[in-house]
């Protein structure tokens, strides 16, 4: 099941969890152990100071009534004595010796294994536990220290006596952990493959999606991360098939716009080899008129793609914007005269305006707003320029008069090869990429444009540029 081929994400999950688990029982037994430790030995250890006084208390009484520890240890000889006899003698039934004043000591016979006494110059007396090792409290007679009662330490005699039950709680503790760590295996294994599935769906989308099956979709269900993650993926074989749809439509454009001057060329080319047309300026004009066609055409779909990969160069400096829009209104007032058109520019201040932008771009991009509305605008016509500053922004209005653009193309307006007329002629000699490449220009300059319906009944552009 969990061979390196397949190891898949599902395997992971169950492992991490199974792996939380045990670390987690591992864990609770430390503290088992930490707090086994701390807690009941440092409370056993803490009652033992409270008896040890009493019974430096006792020990006291009696060693004012003897004078002297002979009978204590005597005493401690006989029980010690009898303890060896009772292990020799197991099957035999040995009665205790009498010990009446290691009995008076005690607070209880639990006491009675762990009872020392040093000597005042601290020498084991009963006991074999040296003085440093041991819970002591001194044994005073009229202000006199006689010696020290003492008692064996908590924390080994626990460690001695509870081995076997700490063993069998260790030994009931791992049971009832191996049954829970089965408990949890069975639904951890259901709860993996429940959280793997979405991923495995957008693994099968992905290939599908990787073999040109661009109308892939995944089903959305719910708002975690995992349904955003096949938010993000519907919409990235959206934009794929988008993409691809463009891509035809951009060939075919391409393929048509270059077929029709190729056709012209060609037919007048074969019209003068079979001397149906006369080699003649105006004839040769009409061929260069075409060629000139195509080389403008060229030359547009060189830019957008240089665009398009970044390549497109543009050299920044500080300009001006009245500046550039006045230079290249002069350069188009003889069209526009010639069209019936007026070019009217509307400054709102006096003050120049400045950005950062290439100057030849610039002019490239407002002469070809301006040729737009040569070429769509009917006569008498005006078109309106005006430049205002808005916040930090540099805003360039093109309006000009009817005919208008309808809502649905004012939409794709700035689309390659597009053009408001349905039919494919080019009787108003567009190609259809002026504005495709005013919007490369205006993104080059880290600019928006828009198109909106003109208050004088035609199209209205809005070119928007950020302030120095």
């Amino acid at each position: 099941m969990f061979g390196s081929k397949s190891f898949q994400i599902r395997h992971k999950l169950f492992l991490v969890f199974v792996l939380s688990n045990i670390l987690l029982i591992v864990s609770m037994w430390q503290v088992f152990q930490w707090s086994f430790d701390r807690g009941f030995v440092t409370y056993a250890t803490e009652r033992d100071r409270d008896f040890l006084q009493q019974m430096a208390s006792r020990t006291a009484n009696l060693y004012i009534y003897y004078d002297d520890w002979y009978f204590l240890v005597q005493e401690s000889r006989l029980e010690k004595d009898w303890q060896q006899a009772k292990l020799e003698n197991i099957r035999d039934l040995i009665p205790p010796p009498s010990t009446p004043n290691l009995d008076l000591i005690y607070p209880s016979q639990y006491y009675r294994q762990r009872f020392l006494l040093f000597g005042a110059d601290k020498q084991n007396l009963i006991g074999d536990v040296p003085f440093t090792d041991a819970e002591t409290q001194p044994v005073r007679v009229d202000d006199q220290l006689v010696g020290y009662v003492g008692l064996r330490s908590m924390r080994a005699l626990v460690q001695d006596q509870t081995l076997s039950f700490v063993r069998q709680q260790g030994e009931a503790f791992l049971l009832i952990s191996a049954f829970m760590l089965t408990i949890a295996a069975l639904l951890t294994w259901p709860l993996a493959q429940w959280l793997s599935r979405p991923i495995c769906t957008v693994r099968q989308a992905t290939k599908r999606l990787s073999a040109g099956q661009f109308d892939t979709r995944i089903k959305i269900k719910g708002t975690d991360e995992l349904a955003d993650l096949g938010r993000d993926f519907n919409n990235l074989a959206s934009t794929l098939e988008h993409m691809r749809e463009a891509r035809k439509k951009w060939v075919a454009d391409t393929a048509h716009e270059l077929r029709t001057p190729v056709a012209i060329l060609r037919g007048e080319i074969e019209a003068m080899q079979d001397g149906i047309i006369k080699v003649t300026p105006d004839s040769l004009g009409s061929l260069q008129q075409e060629a000139v066609h195509i080389a403008r055409l060229i030359d547009d779909l060189n830019q957008l793609s240089m665009h398009d990969m970044g390549s497109l160069n543009y050299t920044m400096e500080d300009v001006t914007l009245n500046d550039i829009i006045e230079q290249t209104a002069s350069s188009m007032s003889l069209p526009f005269d010639e069209a019936g058109l007026d070019l009217e520019l509307v400054f709102a201040k006096k003050a120049p305006i400045n950005i950062t932008g290439d100057q030849d771009r610039l002019h490239q991009l407002f002469a070809n707003l301006m040729n737009n509305t040569l070429k769509y605008t009917n006569a008498p016509g005006k078109l309106t320029v005006t430049l205002t500053r808005e916040g930090k922004k540099a805003v360039v209005l093109f309006e000009d008069t009817p005919p208008g653009v309808s809502d649905e193309d004012i939409k794709q307006i700035f689309e390659q090869f597009f053009r408001v007329e349905n039919s494919r002629n080019r009787a108003t000699g567009g190609r259809g990429l002026g504005l495709a490449i005013c919007t490369s220009i205006v993104d080059g300059h880290q600019g928006s444009i828009s198109a909106y319906h003109s208050p004088n009944g035609g199209l209205g552009i809005r070119v928007e540029f950020p302030l120095n």
